[in-house]
């Protein structure tokens, strides 16, 4: 789980409201950028970021400071407040920032995040549903609607959004703790479809830990960090439940068990427990598995002949996936071929599939039309180390 510290800008200040209510609006630190510095030293890569009064007005109005935090750091950064068309997103993003943040826009203008999806990508697009009393509010929180937040997030998730930030006006700014109900009836809402980031009353380490036992994507820590309530350093540490390790034959159930869930294609002989093992004899440095909390969530089974490598089954728990972990293991499984000296891989066995082709093209495989293996996908790959 990643956690995202944050900064919110009013009148060129870091500041903190109670609610949203700006005639609350407290000033927390001196500098944007030297506050970013220190969230940057105390282990975070994210930093989330509210321009609130481009919140009220409908456009940006402090863009020069996170031009600069981007500029200036190693911090990826997401920001949000009065972006309300593809000209604003677009600028945002020239400028180095990491994911837009559409908040009111998504319920006012849904056509807005369909074009942003289809133009910049899901991994650049982030909603924001900001609700109060489970009821959608939009404009800075100025006005609240009748879509209840839930609703509105399968709509988002149809749409092709892939990260969602929930916050629950009653508790943001109050250090009163999460709302745990209601994240929860949001995350089994949307299973497996997109990454939920926490945002709202964070107040100690027993709300990281709430957030990371739900199995969301990141949490947003403001008001704790400044009081001192949440140590960031603490709470980035504990937040690490991903461990990718090397995949062993005693983990040969977990993974059945993984393998027949995603609907992978098995045969008796090679993904019988016995041609595992046969596989893992023959290529023991390449296959891994991701662990959370002591289970087995994802694998990546691959071997190479000494020549080229194969990839030979991918597989992420259905409920973690869109958290990362499938490019996780892929990435650690090509560094493992080329420690072996492999430089080309093929896929083999992966059927051919919109999501699934993206997947992989993701990772930089090109899909060929003219292989076919038992009328599956083969794809290639060719990477050389720079030395």
């Amino acid at each position: 789980m990643f956690i995202l510290p944050a900064i919110d800008i009013h009148k060129g200040q870091c500041v903190r409201l109670v609610q949203g209510d700006y005639a609350t609006a407290a000033k927390v630190a001196e500098d944007p950028l030297e506050t970013a510095k220190k969230f940057e030293s105390a282990g975070a890569k994210w930093i989330h970021m509210v321009d609130l009064d481009g919140a009220k007005a409908g456009y940006p109005v402090n863009t020069e400071i996170y031009r600069n935090i981007a500029e200036n750091t190693n911090l990826k950064v997401e920001v949000g407040g009065g972006i309300r068309s593809m000209e604003t997103i677009r600028a945002y993003l020239d400028l180095g920032i990491s994911r837009v943040i559409l908040g009111s826009a998504a319920l006012k203008n849904p056509q807005l995040v369909a074009d942003a999806i289809a133009e910049f990508g899901s991994e650049k697009i982030v909603v924001g549903i900001d609700a109060k009393n489970e009821m959608v509010a939009t404009e800075g929180w100025l006005e609240t609607s009748d879509v209840h937040y839930i609703d509105l997030a399968h709509k988002m998730v149809a749409m092709g959004v892939r990260y969602l930030i929930f916050t629950d006006i009653s508790k943001d700014g109050t250090l009163s703790g999460v709302n745990a109900q209601q994240l929860a009836a949001l995350a089994k809402a949307t299973a497996g479809q997109c990454n939920i980031i926490a945002s709202g009353g964070v107040h100690t380490m027993e709300d990281i830990f709430i957030c990371r036992d739900m199995g969301l994507y990141g949490t947003i820590c403001g008001k704790s960090i400044y009081q001192g309530t949440l140590d960031l350093a603490e709470a980035i540490a504990a937040s690490r439940t991903l461990t990718i390790r090397p995949m062993q034959i005693t983990d040969y159930a977990a993974l059945y068990e993984l393998w027949v869930a995603c609907g992978n294609g098995l045969n008796n002989l090679d993904d019988s427990e016995e041609g595992v093992a046969k596989y893992l004899r023959r290529n023991p440095n390449t296959s891994f598995v991701a662990e959370e909390n002591g289970k087995v969530v994802g694998a990546v089974l691959a071997g190479h002949d000494g020549r080229r490598g194969f990839i030979q089954h991918m597989a992420v728990d259905a409920a973690r996936r869109r958290r990362g972990i499938g490019s996780k293991l892929v990435t650690v499984c090509l560094d493992a071929m080329k420690q072996e000296g492999i430089h080309k891989v093929a896929l083999v066995a992966f059927k051919r599939n919109q999501t699934g082709n993206a997947f992989w093209e993701q990772q930089g495989f090109t899909v060929r039309e003219d292989l076919n293996y038992r009328n599956l996908a083969l794809c290639d790959m060719i990477r050389f180390d720079p030395e």
